[in-house]
């Protein structure tokens, strides 16, 4: 009979450390089969490098190409047909709607008598139904719950973080209509992506963008940021200025933070993780300006107010998939963006981080004038003060419902 490992670990722990943590613990993951996000970026590079056509073939789009939610699936898919004995899937719910995480968990009970599966996961959102020795990495084992990390409440009463926040805010400019679309309709040849979607966003709007895998909502996004070329030609308005009208896209940069976990691999260098934040100011990656007393002093206070000042001088490359997700984030939210866009931001967070990140996110909604749209899949993740936009597949392409 096939064994089975269920093994819980705090987000600051590595996928690095998990590969040795099981190399030393379970020893047939040497010959296992890996779904994890590094191993889908290491699928695109030789993708890319080798012109491979799996993906193209199968699904009419490369893997790169894809959305989270279709990667993880597609990637899921590819995975269990190399037909290895053993299986190691890290956050193998992250990015998927409630549909593709039944599909994935009744899967996987399919296989668990024929293979074994080692599933890593740094949240209580989702458990094997099948039986699993259970496992802890840096974990209270008697308690069967994390080790809280140090955190400072990120409230009101943080007094220099929000008294900074509020000086820089009253030095900005920002027009009370960000983002206006009206009737824009895309489509990719044959294939019909949204359709006649009406959207204004203004000042201070905290909206939550919902939608099943593949309804657009990675399209959308990307009409929103100016970098979709679909965007010319249609009533599609960005901080005052109509697509195409000859807006420079560094000013609409300059209007926007944006995290997605998938841009943690963009950022390789050896940076450490002060200058990955104080890169944010001025949309850079890293830091090549002496920046301010007053841009490190933010930044610092930022980190104090998450509980990560202890590594403000470490190397972003050391640091875990959670910790470059919160420290990307604060990069994203230090230059206070007249627009804020957070794109399944807590994925592979544990369920402390992830309440943690939360407050951040409403706290700042509540602090200031910053627009935020936020996309997630997490039932968990319903912000009461938020309204609600959510794309329904037609054939004619997505369509925007509101709340």
């Amino acid at each position: 009979m096939p064994l089975h490992l269920h093994l819980l670990i705090g987000n600051h722990i590595s996928e690095d450390r998990v590969y040795g943590h099981l190399n030393r613990a379970y020893p047939k993951i040497s010959k296992a089969s890996w779904y994890s996000k590094k191993a889908i970026q290491v699928q695109i590079q030789e993708e890319r490098i080798h012109d491979l056509k799996l993906f193209v073939n199968t699904y009419g789009q490369t893997l790169e190409s894809m959305s989270s939610g279709q990667q993880g699936m597609a990637f899921f898919k590819f995975i269990l047909s190399q037909q290895k004995e053993t299986i190691v899937l890290i956050n193998p719910m992250a990015h998927l709607d409630e549909i593709n995480r039944a599909y994935v968990a009744k899967e996987l009970d399919k296989i668990c008598d024929q293979v074994n599966l080692v599933i890593v996961t740094s949240n209580e959102h989702w458990t094997p139904n099948f039986s699993c020795e259970k496992s802890y990495l840096e974990y209270d084992t008697i308690l069967k719950s994390q080790k809280k990390l140090s955190y400072t409440e990120l409230g009101t009463n943080n007094q220099k973080l929000w008294t900074t926040i509020k000086k820089s805010v009253s030095e900005k400019t920002v027009p009370k209509t960000l983002v206006r679309l009206e009737n824009v309709t895309v489509s990719y040849g044959s294939k019909k992506v949204l359709y006649q979607i009406n959207w204004t966003i203004k000042s201070g709007d905290f909206w939550q963008l919902k939608g099943e895998n593949g309804s657009g909502k990675t399209t959308l996004l990307s009409l929103i940021t100016g970098d979709n070329p679909k965007g010319f030609g249609q009533d599609l308005w960005l901080f005052g200025h109509k697509k195409g009208s000859g807006e420079s896209v560094w000013e609409i940069k300059k209007q926007l933070g944006y995290y997605a976990p998938s841009m943690i691999q963009m950022f390789p260098g050896t940076h450490s993780a002060i200058e990955m934040i104080l890169g944010g100011v001025l949309d850079q990656v890293g830091l090549y300006n002496k920046p301010s007393n007053e841009m490190v002093l933010k930044a610092k206070l930022w980190l104090e107010a998450v509980g990560l000042s202890s590594l403000e001088k470490k190397p972003f490359h050391t640091l875990s998939e959670g910790q470059k997700g919160m420290i990307m984030t604060l990069r994203a939210m230090i230059k206070l963006p007249a627009l804020l866009i957070l794109d399944e931001p807590t994925s592979g967070l544990d369920s402390i981080q992830s309440s943690q990140y939360i407050q951040l996110v409403e706290n700042l909604a509540k602090q200031t004038d910053t627009a935020i749209i936020l996309v997630s899949h997490i039932v968990a993740h319903e912000f009461k003060k938020a309204k609600q936009i959510t794309l329904h597949k037609t054939p004619q392409g997505s369509i925007a419902k509101m709340i």
